[in-house]
């Protein structure tokens, strides 16, 4: 009983599928020569019908027209994957197929008819005609030479532009250090050039201003004005006279000045500021600001009065 059944199924299917023959069509029968066309086929399929195709791969199977005979072609390549599947027209089921094809030499060729196998019964599906052009002709129209046209590259970069394209940050901020540490050193060894042409005199009076513009007894600090006043004095006047006095109290130090010829006034100036520096360290003294003053100037007048030029006897 299911032999007879299934002889009845293969019969009507192939009464459907002759009923209305499979078709094969081209999206366009004329192309131009490396133009994708695509090849369509549909086959009526009877209700939970089966298929089966197994697609062409590389070039498809096409004979090529020329002007004594037919030879076989391999000009036709397959772009891509196969694609089917079964669509609806009309209400009826079709298997549809499809393959993306590109000519790649001039003539006529006629595509080779495929099968494809529906409830175990082999349909046929008819080839299609493919006329492939250097340029499609119109209708009463002419051919005309193809114009090529080239165009210009670029030359290559040299091997010293790409590094500079690609590197050329860090070679402008290597030489912009560089040329920074140039600078600064040399000013560094010009300002000590600089300072060592000063005299002692000039060096001294340097530091005496820079310590007036410190204003340290505005900051609270007057205890460190005081302090580095008696330093630059006492330093001073050490070198000026080969002598140690940085480490010798105010008194110590006056006899020793003495010694060499300093004046009573000189003597008496340099005993203020020094013991005016102990009363703001120990006693925690807070002259005002025109008393602080007077001692800058006071230590000027000490380093003019005793500087090598004032007293060369020494």
């Amino acid at each position: 009983m299911r032999g007879f059944i299934a002889i009845l199924v293969v019969i009507f299917t192939g009464f459907v599928l002759r009923s209305q023959a499979p078709s094969a069509t081209l999206s366009s029968n004329d192309v131009l020569i490396g133009k994708r066309v695509t090849l369509t086929y549909l086959v009526p399929l009877p209700k939970d019908a089966s298929y089966i195709h197994l697609p062409v791969k590389g070039n498809f199977p096409a004979t090529k027209s020329g002007d004594t005979s037919v030879v076989s072609a391999s000009e036709i390549e397959i772009i891509g994957e196969f694609m089917d599947t079964v669509v609806l027209i009309k209400g009826k089921r079709f298997w549809k197929g499809s393959y993306v094809l590109v000519p790649w030499d001039e003539g006529i060729y006629q595509l080779a008819a495929q099968k494809v196998n529906i409830n175990d019964l082999d349909i046929t599906v008819p080839g299609a005609q493919l006329n492939a052009r250097l340029m499609v002709q119109k209708e009463g129209g002419k051919i005309y030479d193809i114009e090529e046209t080239y165009t210009e590259l670029p030359e290559e970069p040299s091997a010293l532009y790409s590094f500079l394209k690609k590197w050329g940050w860090v070679v402008l901020s290597v030489i912009g250090l560089t040329l920074f540490l140039l600078w600064f050193f040399r000013r560094q060894k010009s300002s000590k050039s600089e300072e060592n042409l000063l005299t002692r005199k000039e060096k001294t009076l340097q530091s005496i201003l820079q310590l007036e513009q410190k204003r340290l007894w505005e900051k609270n600090e007057l205890k460190d004005h005081y302090i580095e006043l008696s330093f630059i004095l006492r330093q001073y006047l050490s070198e000026r006279f080969g002598i140690h006095l940085l480490e010798k109290t105010t008194i110590e130090a006056q006899l020793i000045l003495k010694q060499y010829g300093l004046s009573e006034k000189l003597l008496s100036e340099i005993g203020i500021i020094l013991n005016g520096s102990d009363m703001v360290k120990f006693a925690k003294s807070a002259p005002e600001e025109k008393i602080i003053r007077a001692n800058l100037d006071d230590c000027r007048n000490i380093v003019e009065q005793t500087a090598d030029e004032a007293l060369p006897h020494v």
